[in-house]
């Protein structure tokens, strides 16, 4: 959804609209939760972190304004609960998105996967999950979530480089598994 639309439905949830809240709930809950499901591996707590960030959001609603992208903001402050999640669970001070052990699996599903035989669907998958979590958090947001670099940027902490680097080095590793099982043509050399 374009920002504009979402400073709008924003402006709306801070004059106390709660259908445009619902709008905003409706849109990002799901995927909300299975972003918190990449850091924590724990389905049940991704969604109780997800409700408490947006009964928070509900209750500062008045300072909507202040949000540049709800979008952005909505990723960073369910980032900050799950890493809040983890340090509480095992008893520690300091969690990082590069601490984080690959436990949360990544599903591949869009409309074109549809057209795609199960098989390659189940390679493309594993080509993803064999990424390390952080990045496989930067290609879930660009290239599933739509966020571009900045935004990931922004949520993760790191710098928009280093996402960008993150990103064409998953891709990279994702075309060769691709090219390994033959679902995709190997790529011709350019003399």
């Amino acid at each position: 959804m374009e920002n504009t639309r979402l400073s709008e439905i924003s402006k709306r949830i801070e004059n106390d609209d709660e259908n445009a809240f619902r709008e905003i709930f409706d849109l990002f809950y799901f995927d909300l939760i299975a972003f918190s499901r990449q850091i924590i591996a724990d389905g049940q707590a991704s969604e109780d972190i997800v409700e408490n960030v947006f009964i928070r959001l509900w209750q500062n609603r008045k300072t909507l304004g202040n949000i540049n992208n709800l979008s952005a903001y909505l990723y960073t402050a369910v980032k900050y609960a799950s890493i809040n999640y983890l340090k509480a669970r095992k008893n520690i001070s300091d969690v990082s998105i590069d601490d984080l052990d690959d436990r949360g699996l990544y599903s591949f599903t869009t409309p074109e996967s549809s057209m795609i035989g199960k098989e390659e669907v189940l390679t493309i998958e594993n080509a993803i999950n064999q990424l390390p979590p952080k990045s496989k958090l930067v290609f879930y947001l660009v290239k599933e979530k739509g966020l571009n670099c900045r935004e990931v940027a922004k949520i993760l902490n790191s710098s928009v480089r280093t996402v960008e680097t993150q990103l064409y080095h998953s891709l990279k590793k994702i075309a060769a598994v691709l090219e390994e099982n033959q679902v995709i043509l190997p790529r011709r050399s350019s003399r």
